[in-house]
């Protein structure tokens, strides 16, 4: 349908000349598009590019994200700015001046493309924090075991790790290409936890059906104490069991299934760190976590502090423990009085903490499907540096000799990272 503007005399355009600013505002309309799909890209491209920090490092790190409101609030306004011009100039520089010595179209155009910007910056922001948490996205750069079954849980010690599922209990080397591992405890149903003696290479595995031990590299294990095992801690001569309503303590090498000397505790536990420097177990219960001095073959009972839910895991580094609350976050510990457990710090960032792992400054947090948070301890306060989504839904983690193991049970995959980065 042809169309025809009237001009300043009243008089009608030609259907020529209509057509011919029709094609301009076309253009220009298509022109318009395409640069603000180009800054779009742009925009979004640009905040992203990776820093590396080292031939030889494992990780990359995204410097924190600009306000994407902002940005494209100007640069709609901008591109609006331009387009107002082109219409008015396709129109022969005539329309007046009559918004403050502006042309009103040139006005109109960029407000309303400001307002434009203004909505998908602010859309892109919301996106942003909702999946970030407002935190910068680190990328780290791993390196994968493909693992075997439904993997639960992980363990380590100083030349091995362990990754306990339904498959059993898969054993690989800490340093080297991560090769696919020894796998042990073929058959034992429900894995809920394991331990590696340091040292002797005893592994202690967990299940509702009891306590098993496995001597070291290969040979079957044993059941050592019949029950529904919740946590394990693995010492140089003997490990402590979680196990119904008490900690026990049993030997290595023993393959007699009966109860062992330990103490009956008022609530169930979830998690055991064994401290060998200070002859310290650390426990978690519902809503507490508990030190125990270690005693010959009995455990007393020293200090404690309240949590504000269920303690799931811990990891001490130093005089500080971590402990992973789920929906409540992280809580830190100075433990450098047993006796008195002091909380310092909470972290709740993350939806929910499935796991902590210290590793020297560096606090690192499992966090399921968003992946996993880093965490710098040096500073006061303790200073987020990122979240790692690209590791898959983390639900386990392990630090030893400079590098931190991840789970990924979505992939089924054992990573491995620099901590240090």
């Amino acid at each position: 349908m042809a169309l025809s503007r009237a001009n300043v005399t009243g008089r009608s355009a030609p259907v020529g000349h209509c057509a011919k600013v029709s094609w301009r505002l076309t253009s220009i309309g298509r022109r318009t598009l395409a640069c603000w799909f180009a800054a779009t890209v742009f925009a979004n491209a640009a905040p992203g590019c990776v820093a590396t920090l080292s031939a030889q490092t494992d990780q990359e790190a995204i410097a924190p994200r600009s306000s994407r409101t902002k940005l494209y609030t100007i640069l709609g306004a901008v591109l609006g700015g331009v387009l107002g011009l082109g219409v008015r100039s396709s129109s022969g520089g005539k329309g007046g001046t009559g918004c403050l010595g502006v042309p009103c179209v040139v006005v109109g155009s960029t407000l309303i493309g400001a307002g434009i910007g203004f909505a998908f910056g602010h859309e892109a922001d919301r996106t942003y924090n909702s999946r970030y948490r407002g935190v910068a996205p680190l990328h780290l750069s791993s390196v994968n075991a493909h693992l075997e079954g439904e993997p639960i849980v992980l363990a380590a010690d100083d030349s091995q790790i362990a990754v306990g599922g339904s498959a059993g209990v898969e054993m690989l080397p800490l340093s080297g290409a991560m090769e696919a591992g020894i796998l042990r405890a073929r058959g034992l149903n429900s894995i809920m936890a394991i331990a590696l003696s340091p040292t002797t290479g005893w592994l202690a595995v967990g299940s509702p059906s009891g306590l098993y031990m496995f001597p070291p590299e290969e040979g079957p294990g044993a059941l050592v104490r019949p029950g529904d095992v919740e946590a394990i801690a693995g010492g140089s001569h003997r490990v402590f069991v979680a196990v119904n309503d008490r900690i026990e303590i049993a030997p290595l090498s023993d393959d007699t299934a009966r109860t062992w000397p330990g103490i009956t505790m008022q609530s169930p536990v979830h998690a055991l760190l064994l401290d060998s420097d200070h002859g310290l177990l650390w426990a978690t219960t519902d809503r507490n976590l508990i030190a125990f001095k270690v005693s010959s073959d009995s455990l007393v009972r020293v200090g404690e502090a309240p949590l504000e839910s269920v303690g799931l895991n811990m990891s001490r580094g130093g005089d500080t423990i971590a402990v992973a609350l789920g929906e409540r976050g992280v809580r830190l510990f100075d433990v450098s009085n047993p006796s008195a457990p002091r909380a310092v710090a909470s972290w709740t960032i993350a939806h929910f903490a499935y796991d902590v792992s210290i590793d020297r400054q560096r606090l690192f947090v499992a966090a399921g499907p968003e992946g996993v948070y880093v965490i710098d301890l040096g500073t006061t306060p303790m200073r987020t540096l990122g979240l790692a989504r690209e590791m898959g839904f983390a639900t386990a983690l392990a630090s030893r000799r400079g590098y931190t193991y991840i789970l990924d049970r979505r992939n089924v995959v054992l990573r491995r990272v620099f901590s240090d980065f």
